[in-house]
């Protein structure tokens, strides 16, 4: 069995050291801090995350050609539905006009 002084020595010698540990580990933090304020590291963390996720946009991008253009081309569909569906229409007024005059030009040669 130890000695209990001997015992009691080590536990604080284990004791200082942690203590050591976390002098230093607060003193590194403050460092940080006093280096950049909160909010600069907070905008430069989002910078990061937001080059990341473009980097990694761009690779799957790159992967997937097809499916980019396809999204793209229902996107251009989508904002400009309202003239292409008024040149359909139009189109199809001019059609149905068309077979309307054809129709009376063979009733008149009856």
């Amino acid at each position: 069995m130890t000695d209990p002084a001997d015992q009691l020595a080590e536990d604080r010698r284990m004791r200082e050291a942690a203590k050591a540990n976390f002098t230093a580990g607060i003193a590194q933090v403050k460092a940080d801090l006093g280096a950049r304020s909160v909010p600069a590291r907070v905008i430069a963390k989002a910078k990061d995350e937001a080059v990341e996720t473009m980097a990694t946009g761009l690779e799957i991008a790159e992967e997937s050609k097809g499916i980019v253009a396809g999204v793209v081309a229902a996107v251009l569909l989508w904002l400009f539905r309202a003239p292409l569906l008024r040149k359909i229409q139009a189109f199809r007024n001019k059609r149905r006009a068309a077979r309307v005059q054809a129709g009376n030009d063979s009733a008149d040669l009856d």
